[in-house]
């Protein structure tokens, strides 16, 4: 069973008198043996050499698209507790090139109080002119302006920053980049000071950028690129091609390091006379691999103690290879997004007449990328490139073949550069927006969060959302319910894009259905035995009926007589006899029978989180994430509260871990309940993560309610959290085994054993 590997290491270490202590160097980078994370980067060659100045731009005329002189905007919303240090930083690596004679770099860096008290522990919102500087600790750059607590999520913020550094520092061609959280069609960039959530919605930054373009009268943003998460999405780069030539952006969350500033700003520094295109490419190539934290070796060592736990000495190469596991980042010429929605509308339109379980299918098990959503509905961010190619290789119909291969053949013209890790091998360049039933109707019609009205450009130019619709309620569409236009009308107003993103709204009273759904069915659970000793293990069998079975997992709960609960003890993958793969994505294959039978294993083994510390582990619930080749490569997670000592502030997070126990990540969360933009945390020591326990009462209701309560609370020490086995506890278990279907919903059948001393 995948994670039971970690129950051979108890008994090895029970024998030595196992008491929960972490293993020793647990990254192991004494040796390194990361294996290169993928990479497809079509960049152009390195360009050459010249001498780096530092005297700010001269002025030229705003409104030229040829020319040498560029402006950098560097928006930097680091106003919450998890990104402040890691931007401030990056504005120091702009630092060490610095404005210069063709150059000019701006930034607008809003800050966080009570957080990272580095550079005097300023809170406010400033903006500086970028000069040279080679200090990571301080900033250097000339202060223009402090403009108190601005709020970094109103899109009219924007707006001012960009028309100010515009207006003051005119240049041949213009640079913007957007930093904080990111959330895909969501968008992001939160700030609760001095509004207490606020944010920038896709919608509020299409406004921004084309009132930008419309007060400075420049034809054009030479480049947008966003240093944040979850923004390489079809529907981001759509919004933003009226705006801007070149863009680059991730489908996949970004780590702390952010982007190589000092590495792609030298591209233009030494070079000016290169394009966006360029540009684009520098930046994909130089990610994480470049990055001025990982090649100097002071700062490198200052990282890896903060992100590893370890005042080891490590080469740039084994670091590198460590952060890039999970990495995407996409380098987009914007001038093919009216080719490549217009591919994509035809194949929305020939899947309308094809079957939608295979549809749901390639939904299901194409690579996909963390959920803003929360950890209760399957994934949502598909990669666009690696569903049309599941739809190639399991489908029959000539007509979405083709059609598939057309958007494949697109994606391939429109990439300038594209860069993956070796754990997101099925990433392509661009992710879309492919929710299952539930998530769907939450997010359509008349709700909070409607993806036409977040995403309302692409909604209109896209055959899309109407696709989704058609998917889950059957009502049909046509080519006239797309107005490729708006991809080119950069002051199209809000209204006009409203109004032809309408054609896809669900029709009142309409039902939704899935097609993903099994109608599974299961037998009762058949055990070897029903009482066992705390070192036995014990057989659990079932039968399975259905069709559209997606994951099969196993179940565990230990009952507290004193509470009367069950507390969720551990849940794992049932592996199938046969793994199927498409470009590095394992997933099981039930077969061809309606009916199979699953049977497994179980020894009586809980995890507990561990800090290296033998009496500090805590218990914690560790739930599936990804299924993997092997169990080593499975992924885990833990889900609780992250406080950060020094403030005391708290998130939402949740810690991941692969199936050999390490601990890759930790990411925070901007909204309650696992939801909202997210970003990864850099622990610091006496940080604290408090496990959320789910357990079983029966207390206001006879069938019983799951209940969350704070768990135990591990603090942060010296070295990196890891998953460590123990012996279960003696007492009442129930064992389950749960079979979802495509759509996320599950079936469920449990029996009990009884766990002797």
């Amino acid at each position: 069973m995948h994670k039971k590997i970690l129950v051979l290491l108890v008994i090895v270490l029970m024998v030595v008198g196992f008491a929960g202590c972490g293993n020793e160097n647990e990254l192991g980078y004494d040796e390194p043996e990361y294996s290169e994370g993928s990479s497809e980067v079509n960049s152009s060659e390195n360009l050459e050499d010249e001498s780096v100045t530092n005297e700010p731009g001269s002025p030229s005329s705003p409104g030229a698209s040829a020319g040498d002189t560029w402006l950098v905007m560097i928006y930097q919303d680091a106003d919450d507790e998890i990104l402040e240090q890691d931007i401030f930083i990056d504005l120091n690596e702009a630092e060490i090139i610095g404005s210069g004679e063709n150059v000019t770099i701006v930034s607008q860096l809003d800050r966080y109080d009570e957080g990272f008290d580095g550079d005097g522990d300023w809170a406010s919102t400033k903006r500086f002119l970028v000069l040279q500087d080679d200090d990571l600790d301080s900033i250097a750059s000339e202060e223009i302006e402090d403009l108190g607590e601005a709020d970094m999520g109103d899109w009219n913020t924007l707006v001012d920053f960009g028309a100010w550094a515009i207006e003051n520092y005119p240049a041949d061609k213009y640079v913007l980049i957007l930093s904080d959280h990111g959330a895909g069609w969501l968008g992001g960039w939160n700030d609760d000071m001095p509004n207490e959530g606020s944010q920038l919605s896709l919608k509020n930054i299409d406004e921004a950028l084309g009132s930008i373009i419309d007060q400075t009268g420049i034809d054009s943003f030479e480049f947008i690129g966003f240093d944040a998460c979850l923004m390489g999405q079809l529907e981001v780069f759509s919004t933003i091609a009226p705006h801007s030539r070149y863009a680059v952006a991730s489908e996949e969350t970004e780590p702390s390091l952010g982007w190589a500033y000092a590495e792609f700003l030298r591209t233009i520094s030494e070079n000016p006379q290169v394009t966006g295109k360029e540009l684009a490419a520098s930046i994909v190539d130089s990610y994480i691999t470049q990055d001025f934290r990982i090649i100097d070796d002071a700062a490198r060592r200052v990282f890896v103690a903060e992100n590893f736990g370890t005042e080891e000495e490590y080469d740039a190469e084994a670091v590198a290879i460590e952060m890039s596991q999970d990495i995407t980042l996409t380098a987009v010429d914007l001038s093919g997004m009216l080719a490549l929605n217009e591919a994509v509308n035809q194949l929305a339109l020939v899947l309308q007449e094809s079957d939608q379980t295979v549809v749901a299918e390639a939904r299901v098990y194409a690579q996909s990328y963390e959920s803003v959503f929360g950890d209760d509905v399957q994934p949502s961010y598909i990669d666009l490139g690696h569903f049309a190619n599941l739809l190639i290789e399991e489908t029959d119909d000539e007509a979405v073949q083709e059609a598939a291969q057309s958007v494949l053949y697109i994606i391939e013209d429109t990439i300038i550069a594209e860069k993956h890790g070796e754990q997101r091998s099925g990433s392509t360049g661009y992710s879309i927006y492919f929710p299952n039933s539930e998530l769907f109707e939450t997010t359509s019609g008349d709700v909070d969060y409607a993806y036409t009205d977040y995403a309302n450009r692409f909604a209109a130019a896209s055959l899309w959302d109407d696709f989704l619709t058609y998917h889950y309620t059957g009502e049909g569409f046509s080519q006239d319910d797309a107005d490729l236009d708006v991809l080119g009308q950069p002051q199209a107003t809000m209204a006009d894009l409203d109004a032809s993103a309408q054609s896809s709204v669900v029709s009142s009273g309409a039902e939704i259905e899935s097609p993903a759904r099994g109608g599974i069915s299961l037998s009762s659970i058949s055990l070897s035995a029903e009482v066992i000793d705390i070192e036995e293990s014990v057989t659990m069998s079932v039968d399975v009926t259905g069709n559209n079975i997606g994951y099969i997992y196993y179940y565990v709960a230990w009952y507290e007589e004193e509470s009367d609960s069950w507390l969720t003890a551990d849940m794992g993958y049932v592996g199938s006899d046969e793994i199927k793969e498409s470009a590095g994505i394992y997933y099981p294959d039930w077969g061809e029978e309606p009916s199979f039978n699953v049977s497994m294993d179980w020894e009586p083994t809980l995890y507990y989180i561990s800090n290296g510390y033998e009496d500090e582990d805590q218990f914690a619930f560790f739930e599936p994430e990804v299924f993997g080749a092997t169990p080593e490569t499975d992924v885990y997670s833990v889900y609780g509260t992250y406080t950060f000592a020094k403030s005391g502030k708290q998130y939402d997070a949740v810690i991941r871990f692969d199936g050999n126990g390490d601990m890759k990540a930790i990411y925070g969360f901007t909204g309650k309940d696992g939801q909202g933009a997210l970003s990864q945390i850099t622990p610091s020591e006496n940080d604290e993560f408090t496990v959320t326990e789910e357990w079983l009462e029966f207390t206001e209701d006879e069938n019983g309610e799951l209940v969350n309560y704070e768990g135990g609370t591990i603090t942060f020490r010296d070295q990196n959290l890891t998953m460590q086995p123990y012996y279960g506890y003696a007492g009442d278990y129930v064992l389950g085994i749960i079979v979802e279907d495509l759509d996320g919903n599950r079936t469920e059948e449990y029996a009990y054993l009884t766990v002797m001393e």
